[in-house]
């Protein structure tokens, strides 16, 4: 027998292994697994601010990658983490996915960023005579999206791709409507993301862009963070609060459009439901690619 190593470790085995962690977890009580949960999403919510404050803070540039992404943060708690919070942006997605669907708008609709699928998984069901495709990033959202719109019902009518939001798979003039959902302060090169998107859309097809509002009161986020339970209080705080302080303002926005060569329809402050609350920290612009002018009429 190798020294150091004992009779009791080399007889174990990994059956008897999994047995007794089996009956470990089917004798934990409802209240263990509560905080089991719980004790995740706190290290998931610590993980994903720490690294967006590292961001702000500009520290190094590896720690400023994480916080864009929540997929490279190394902490086992970031997909529940981004599962829980996506979820209690329900409301959000299907109150935007009305809009669209009360718009008028018909044809291809591309959710650019679209997560874990919400909003073209709402639009199939609300108005299924569109084509909706939703790109993201990360393959592993893709992969949930596709999941979602199985349990949905809806399988196949929503079609969901990885794609770089700098270089789109589709033709020139090819949709109708493309919308951004809180993710225009993640893109390193946004000036690229308008100038595709711009591409990609037919004449008079249209852009609208949400994000969280630039630079609100400290005060505001403690106003709504109030009355929310300590989970999701943490989520609000180093979420939203954080990433905001990273968003573009308007201006900034309608001169990103403008360079690539978009007319602005409407740029306004939007309240949408988070946390079961409408609360004013959003920004709604609305864009438009221009008419093709024929010389000689």
């Amino acid at each position: 027998m190798p020294a150091g190593v004992s009779e009791g470790v080399l007889s174990r085995s990994p059956a008897s292994d999994l047995g007794r962690a089996l009956t470990w977890l089917r004798d934990l009580s409802m209240s263990t697994w509560k905080r089991v949960v719980k004790g995740l999403v706190i290290a998931g919510v610590c993980g994903v601010g720490l690294c967006a404050a590292a961001k702000k803070l500009k520290l190094s540039d590896r720690l400023a990658d994480l916080a864009q992404n929540v997929e490279g943060v190394p902490f086992p708690g970031t997909r529940l983490y981004a599962f829980l919070a996506s979820r209690q942006l329900r409301s959000l997605y299907s109150e935007i996915a009305d809009e669209i669907a009360d718009s008028g708008i018909e044809g291809r609709v591309l959710d650019l960023g679209t997560d874990l699928g919400y909003i073209p998984i709402e639009l199939a069901q609300k108005k299924p005579s569109l084509t909706v495709i939703g790109i993201d990033t990360s393959g592993g959202n893709v992969r949930i999206a596709e999941a979602n719109a199985r349990s949905a019902g809806v399988n196949g009518k929503p079609e969901f791709g990885a794609g770089d939001p700098t270089n789109l798979p589709f033709p020139g003039r090819y949709l109708d409507l493309v919308i951004s959902v809180n993710v225009l302060h993640h893109w390193q090169e946004p000036r690229e993301v308008f100038e595709e998107v711009h591409h990609v859309l037919n004449s008079g097809g249209e852009f609208w862009v949400y994000d969280y509002r630039k630079d609100i009161p400290e005060e505001v986020w403690g106003e709504l963070a109030e009355n929310l339970p300590a989970e999701q209080r943490m989520m609000l705080q180093l979420g939203p609060a954080v990433f905001s302080k990273a968003a573009l303002g308007q201006e900034e926005i309608v001169r990103l459009a403008q360079e690539a060569h978009f007319e602005v329809v409407s740029a306004e402050d939007k309240c949408l439901t988070i946390f079961s609350e409408c609360v004013p920290i959003f920004v709604k612009v609305r864009l438009r690619k221009p008419e093709r002018v024929h010389h000689g009429q």
